[in-house]
């Protein structure tokens, strides 16, 4: 029977900077997104569409820092990460107003 082989600095730091600063980025990223094109900031309160996006980022935090570390390959996660900041960005650069 094989041993298994414990996973080095060189697994886990790609991960460690996934689930903190890329999941940040990405939840700020939807943040700005939802706020953006929420109908409640459409009148004058904006206010309601921040605190809601705010809080579903958080569960959203959650869940990429979850996945960062459940997922095969550091490289796939990083992909996962830039394919999803980069949709919101687009939509807010879509929808200038």
């Amino acid at each position: 029977m094989a041993a298994r082989r414990e996973p080095g600095w060189r697994e886990i730091v790609p991960r460690l900077l996934a689930a903190s600063i890329g999941a940040y980025a990405l939840c700020y990223a939807w943040i700005g997104a939802a706020v953006r094109l929420l109908p409640m900031a459409m009148p004058i309160d904006g206010v309601d569409a921040n605190i809601l996006a705010t809080c579903l980022a958080f569960i959203l935090f959650v869940v990429v820092a979850l996945r960062a570390f459940a997922l095969r390959s550091a490289l796939r996660v990083w992909v996962e990460l830039l394919t999803g900041t980069a949709l919101p960005l687009c939509l807010l650069l879509g929808s200038s107003r």
